[in-house]
């Protein structure tokens, strides 16, 4: 399963259909709820394998030109209009009761009834499926449901728009053959935030167990935040179209104004260390900064120890406490961190490591690389010399000062320590143990 999103209008639903008529070299009929193709898109080609069969389908949207090899079927599904569909159809005949006379309904399975229980959090004892061919020429059924929950019976016009989109994607899914491709549209719409969550669940299962291929246009990382980054594109149409490939769930999230939670409270011993700590993560990992809160205590490497010692934790927690002491506290011999403490890259604390490697600079080393402070290598050069011999905090303190506060300097200081190799082993250890320690996704 494979995920387009992006914000409203940014043309994901007819990036679908550019793709329904590549695979199918078809247009859709009249009355079809398959969207139109996107403005910006003029030439789409689609190519691989499937079920070992090569097939190769492209469309030319200037000249409507489709041709295509694709060996299997292809479904376009928009549960929530679908279903406003099913509703407008059977709330208009005023004897809707007729049309199920001489239909035998069938059952939703227990899996089927099961999946439909995990979604919505509740609980079914019958989930009866009347498929109705009145309404169409070419006998295409449109289901009408009749549902038994917590001792109380209801039909389909009485159902929640949230509980009808799920049972009607279930539906339609269950009937589509094994190696069907399915284009399916915002499959999370009127369903609440718990739900979105289960429902991706239910839809890969699904996926797994009918050997099928699905892409998914959706808005709500509650939906897709499971899923691996390379299953999630972005869309964008404005003020230029692009297409993101390869971006993580939170960046994804953070694009549509969704702000991960806080998965870890870091504790480090200073202001100059909680600078350090977000220019190493800045670097390399800048995902997990999303999910960690990195505060400097008053009190040291002491006050961090004993805080993260008096806070119960249990294994539940969605909030996790760490601390990142300065490399000078590491244990002798280079243990590996022990529990909830870790340890800044060195062995030492970080401005005497940001003296010594900005030294390691201006004694040769490090030749390509170029100041990114305001007045470039030479500025920095001159302010050097002006602080030599100056105490370690009054050094780091008075560099801040003239180049515009610690964490531009913090920052270039860190970007030369990265170019030690050594050093940036040690960073991506620390990166990869805040990440394990904190749970944060992948």
């Amino acid at each position: 399963m494979s995920v387009v999103s992006g914000g409203n209008g940014a043309g994901k639903s007819r990036l679908l259909g550019a793709v329904w008529r590549c695979l199918t070299g078809l247009e859709p009929q009249e009355g079809s709820t398959i969207p139109g193709v996107p403005a910006w898109l003029s030439h789409l080609k689609v190519s691989g394998t499937h079920a070992d069969v090569a097939f190769e389908a492209e469309l030319d949207v200037a000249s409507g030109k489709k041709t295509s090899t694709f060996p299997s079927s292809v479904f376009y599904i928009d549960p929530a209009a679908e279903t406003e569909e099913v509703l407008r159809h059977f709330r208009s005949d005023p004897q809707s009761s007729d049309l199920l006379e001489g239909v035998d309904p069938a059952s939703f399975d227990s899996d089927q009834l099961q999946a439909l229980a995990y979604i919505l959090r509740r609980d079914y004892s019958e989930f009866l499926v009347y498929e109705v061919t009145a309404f169409s020429a070419d006998d295409t059924p449109l289901p009408y449901f009749e549902v038994s929950s917590m001792g109380k019976r209801y039909a389909l016009q009485r159902m929640g728009r949230g509980e009808l989109a799920a049972a009607y994607l279930l539906w339609r899914l269950q009937e589509l053959s094994p190696g069907s491709v399915v284009l399916l549209e915002e499959p999370e719409s009127h369903l609440a935030a718990f739900s979105q969550d289960k429902l991706v669940d239910t839809i890969v299962s699904i996926v797994v167990e009918r050997d099928l291929c699905i892409v998914v246009s959706s808005h709500s990382p509650g939906f897709f935040q499971k899923l691996p980054a390379e299953h999630v594109v972005l869309v964008s149409s404005l003020p230029s179209p692009s297409i993101r490939c390869g971006l993580s769930a939170s960046e994804v999230a953070n694009h549509l104004g969704v702000q991960p939670r806080t998965a870890a409270v870091v504790l480090v011993e200073d202001q100059v260390a909680a600078e350090f700590l977000h220019a190493i993560l800045s670097a390399i990992d800048r995902d997990a900064l999303r999910y960690l809160d990195v505060r400097a205590v008053t009190s040291g490497q002491s006050g961090a120890k004993r805080i993260i010692s008096e806070v119960s934790s249990s294994a539940a927690d969605q909030v996790r406490i760490l601390g990142i002491l300065d490399g000078d506290q590491r244990p002798r011999g280079g243990q590996a961190p022990a529990g909830k403490i870790g340890y800044l890259v060195g062995d030492s604390a970080p401005e005497v490591l940001f003296r010594e490697t900005i030294n390691r600079w201006r004694s040769g080393e490090f030749a390509d690389w170029r100041s990114p402070l305001p007045g470039g290598s030479e500025a920095l050069r001159m302010c050097l010399e002006r602080l030599d011999g100056r105490d370690l905090h009054d050094w780091i303190f008075e560099l801040a000062e003239e180049f515009g506060g610690l964490r531009p300097v913090v920052r270039a200081a860190t970007d030369l320590v990265l170019r030690d190799p050594s050093l940036k082993t040690q960073c991506e250890e620390m990166v990869t143990w805040m990440r394990s320690q904190g749970r944060l996704p992948n």
